[in-house]
């Protein structure tokens, strides 16, 4: 063997015997940056809401509020709009009577006594949602319902429009039940049925955005929203989807364009790689601090609309619910329950009982069976 064969071989091994994870600094102690999420409603009635939080680790989920902060809107001519927090680290209050023709900031001291402060802005107006519409589509890419937005701007003067939603529907538990679980190992009868209809909700997952400043009008004609896939729950009954509109100025446009960039279009070597997108908050206390988030205001546009299971058919939901029938006593019962299972109808001839995974029978496991206001 050749001197620097053995030389390589004994390098290669040392390298395996002694591998180890390396987490670069960035990631084994990420920095802790506020993060300051909200938009300046001043529709009449409505309130502004202002959600303080802090940056997390990438393979957490553990959200870290800023609880006990004062929270202030403040305007060029010097007026000033306090929010209270609501909730752990939410601050929220109507802001109506705004005046467009000042600036406006938010202003944040912490319980610490650290300030934060965004650039003053000017308020924007939004026009009114034309339509939200909605097709369906069948093609190699997408498959199922694509809901979409149209607006225009008579006076062409927004341009810059950003766009989310809530989306909520009505499903009904696969197994309608009469028959209920009662400790230990024992059924009875099970009237009135409050777990077989419910209602979920859920809010834009993507950041949605849209510009006509390269056009000669002002006009929005179908920019796509939500996605509902094909033969999903969501309109397995009845769905709703409501659609909210901001308009925003050039630099807010470029702040939430980044975000989507950094957001929605990495994950490959040729993907766009991410950018420092600091916003326009700042912390007073300490200038060299970095603070994410981007604090715009305006009139918000809103617009719901209804989608029934008899107007995209033919839509076959079919959950992975399966019946099974086990013998009538409480040694089997208990087991079937222990192993997530609920029982749904007795049979009295044979005794026998029908169990179902605990979701396909009871509903409210993963919606709620109170109606909302609006259906």
């Amino acid at each position: 063997m050749r001197p620097c064969n053995a030389i390589l071989l004994i390098c290669l091994s040392c390298s395996i015997g002694c591998k180890q994870t390396y987490q670069p600094p960035a990631i084994a102690n990420p920095p802790d940056y506020l993060v300051v999420e909200g938009f300046i409603n001043t529709n009449p009635g409505e309130s502004t809401t202002f959600n303080l939080s802090h940056t997390i680790k990438v393979d957490t989920n553990l959200y870290t509020p800023e609880p006990g902060a004062t929270v202030t809107v403040e305007g060029s001519d010097n007026n000033q709009y306090r929010l209270p927090e609501a909730g752990t680290g939410s601050y929220t209050a109507p802001l109506s009577g705004l005046d467009y023709n000042i600036t406006y900031r938010l202003h944040i001291i912490t319980a610490k006594g650290k300030q934060y402060a965004s650039d003053y802005f000017p308020l924007r107006t939004s026009p009114p949602i034309d339509s939200i519409s909605w097709r369906r589509l069948e093609n190699d890419i997408h498959q199922g319902i694509q809901v979409y937005a149209s607006t225009h701007d008579p006076q062409n003067k927004t341009h810059y429009y950003r766009w989310d939603y809530q989306e909520t529907w009505e499903f009904h538990s696969h197994f309608f039940a009469t028959a209920q679980y009662v400790p230990v190992g024992h059924v009875q009868n099970y009237s009135p049925n409050t777990i077989s209809v419910c209602w979920k909700s859920d809010q834009a997952s993507n950041i949605l955005l849209g510009t006509t400043k390269q056009l000669s009008q002002d006009v929005i004609h179908e920019a796509p929203l939500a996605l509902i896939p094909l033969n999903s729950q969501q309109i397995s009954v009845r769905y709703s989807i409501l659609v909210k509109q901001y308009a925003l100025t050039d630099s807010a446009f470029n702040w939430w364009q980044i975000m989507q960039k950094n957001t929605e279009q990495l994950g490959s070597i040729f993907g766009v790689q991410p950018s420092a997108n600091m916003g326009n908050i700042h912390c007073l206390t300490d200038p060299s601090e970095t603070v994410l988030g981007f604090v715009g205001g305006g009139n918000v546009q809103s617009q719901r609309i209804f989608i029934t299971i008899d107007q995209v058919r033919p839509w076959v939901y079919n959950p992975d619910c399966t019946d099974n029938t086990i013998p009538n006593n409480p040694d089997s019962i208990k087991l079937w329950y222990d192993r997530g299972y609920l029982p749904w109808y007795v049979d009295i001839s044979p005794p026998q009982v029908h169990v179902a995974y605990a979701t396909c029978v009871d509903c409210t496991l993963t919606g709620s069976n109170i109606k909302p206001s609006f259906w």
